[in-house]
């Protein structure tokens, strides 16, 4: 007889056979699961054959969520998400506004989400290098964009976006070492939350999060916040 041995997406357990309707993880969907993480955690098959626009939306679209930080870890456990890659560019603005939404700090459509996804994917791989940008730090700036409706016709509002996007960069180059895309997006999401506090957009509590991927190749390890 042959046995079967399958692995969670999201925390590696070892699934186990179940024959109930479950919550996807991702999206909230219930559906019928053979298998199940002794974790809880779902994987309906439109999320699991998503890719990282799509899971980006999906997740954001239907969670209840007050925490960027939560939302952007789930996203990253996605198996699209490699440990290093543009794809991370995505998730920071639609995570920022996403939580701020649901915990009422401000009124907008979720149909905003793939506005600024479209103007993250913009963006290419490897600029932190070669153009002395980053992605995620940019996506600071496309979600105060997005909150604020700022063009490059507006005044405090273009001001204010391009400060964020400025004072997320800074933040980001002072951590030091190569790049690590996860802590490019946990940087710019704290970023974020400190800069629309101290403007009084919002008033929001800072989540404290540890990073999730401490066993990915080239981690920076003590030398990382988020470790």
């Amino acid at each position: 007889m042959i046995s079967l041995k399958f692995q969670c997406p999201i925390c590696h357990e070892e699934l186990q056979e179940n024959n109930s309707k479950v919550a996807c993880t991702y999206c909230g969907e219930v559906e019928h699961a053979e298998w199940l993480c002794p974790n809880k955690h779902f994987v309906c098959e439109a999320c699991r054959l998503a890719e990282p626009e799509e899971i980006t939306l999906r997740v954001c679209n239907n969670t209840k969520s007050k925490d960027p930080f939560e939302l952007a870890n789930l996203i990253m456990h996605h198996p699209t998400f490699r440990e290093h890659g543009k794809e991370h560019h995505l998730i920071v603005a639609p995570v920022i506004i996403t939580a701020l939404k649901n915990a009422g700090q401000i009124t907008i459509d979720t149909r905003r989400n793939k506005i600024a996804i479209r103007r993250a994917k913009e963006m290419p791989y490897g600029i932190c290098g070669s153009r002395g940008d980053c992605g995620a730090a940019v996506g600071v700036g496309i979600a105060i964009s997005i909150i604020t409706r700022a063009t490059y016709l507006s005044n405090s509002e273009r001001s204010l976006t391009i400060e964020a996007t400025g004072r997320s960069l800074i933040d980001l180059a002072k951590r030091g070492g190569p790049r690590c895309c996860k802590e490019s997006v946990y940087s710019s999401i704290q970023s974020a939350l400190k800069f629309l506090n101290e403007k009084e957009m919002i008033h929001f509590s800072e989540p404290v999060w540890k990073c999730e991927f401490k066993d990915m190749e080239g981690c920076k390890k003590e030398d990382c916040n988020y470790y």
